[in-house]
């Protein structure tokens, strides 16, 4: 039975300052072995850089149970966008160890995490200055069912 398209969609205030975010819990819905997984939220701060500093968000989803010959987990980063903005990133089951045989059959848990660290060059060598501040917050959770 083919599973529905839809998208795995997270509605929340993310704050990267110390209040903390509001949550509010996302819907779990099915997807099929091979379809990409649209993650779907609305950004609290800027991303980008500024300065000597990176801010973005990423996606991560992994496997509940694992299994062998296909994919457990994935991750996708957001685009840069402006504070308050709704923006998408996928889980591409296809780019990826296990990516021909598509997702494992199961329940799968995710976050969004918000990054901010050293804004490393575009080529050559990134040196991160000594003692420059680098953080990782989860800032919301969600899942998906892939039948």
């Amino acid at each position: 039975m083919r599973a529905l398209l839809l998208s795995a969609v997270v509605l929340l205030g993310l704050c990267a300052c110390g209040g903390g975010p509001r949550e509010e819990p996302a819907s779990v819905r099915h997807h099929g072995v091979h379809e990409r997984i649209p993650v779907t939220f609305t950004t609290r701060d800027a991303t980008g850089v500024r300065g000597r500093t990176i801010r973005n968000y990423t996606a991560e989803a992994h496997a509940v149970r694992s299994a062998a010959g296909c994919v457990n987990s994935r991750d996708g980063r957001f685009p840069q966008s402006g504070a308050g903005e709704r923006v998408e990133a996928a889980l591409d089951p296809l780019h990826g160890e296990g990516g021909p045989e598509g997702w494992c059959r199961g329940r799968y848990r995710g976050t969004i995490k918000y990054f901010e660290g050293f804004a490393c060059p575009a080529q050559g060598t990134c040196d991160v200055p000594a003692g420059f501040p680098t953080r990782t917050k989860v800032v919301a959770r969600f899942s998906f069912v892939v039948d």
